[in-house]
């Protein structure tokens, strides 16, 4: 997967390679990697790039972005209708056992809201290992049972359940089953 509209963008905002980098926190060349396609980036490095670039996420990962109906239209009895232009599935880890099909990534004040459906494949993880980001998090298991490994504890998660974790939290979900794990995640 290549990243042409983070250059594209950071070209357009007249950005250098560097300053990009003091913005987010990665060097240069990592970021030139990610541009060209010769690096993937994970989740949360593209949550920094975005944020510096004042985008969505998935604006970087679709053609086009989820829309939000625009802030000079009026909410209707306190809500908004957002239109999702096209599914963005992406698999921002390098396995081919686990994807996101993001439904629609939503600004929300100055933080931003992605809601996932993840499948993960029978005998796989989500990552491969435990992550932490600073988002928090809210997995609903859609069908099948999860995994969760978090820092001294071990759960398991039927279809149903959910678990709420904090931002930096570090996780890991595994299909530990033969069968598919299909969540529902909602990250803010």
């Amino acid at each position: 997967m290549e990243f042409r509209k983070i250059k594209n963008l950071r070209k357009e905002q007249k950005i250098t390679l560097t300053e990009l980098g003091k913005r987010t926190g990665y060097s240069a060349s990592f970021l030139s990697q990610i541009e060209r396609g010769t690096n993937r980036p994970s989740l949360e490095a593209l949550r920094k790039i975005a944020d510096s670039l004042d985008v969505t996420v998935a604006s970087l990962l679709a053609n086009e972005a989820p829309q939000v109906i625009q802030d000079d239209e009026s909410s209707k009895n306190g809500y908004k209708v957002i239109r999702n232009s096209s599914g963005t599935i992406y698999n921002p880890w390098q396995t081919n056992s686990t994807y996101y099909d993001t439904l629609f990534n939503l600004p929300v004040h100055t933080n931003n809201m992605v809601i996932s459906k993840i499948y993960i494949d029978a005998q796989s993880s989500s990552s491969g290992r435990k992550i932490a980001h600073n988002l928090c998090e809210i997995n609903y298991v859609l069908k099948g049972e999860a995994t969760v490994e978090l820092n001294e504890e071990v759960l398991t998660l039927k279809e149903g359940d959910a678990i709420f974790l904090e931002a930096f939290t570090q996780h890991n979900i595994i299909n530990a089953t033969d069968n598919e794990l299909m969540l529902f995640t909602l990250q803010f």
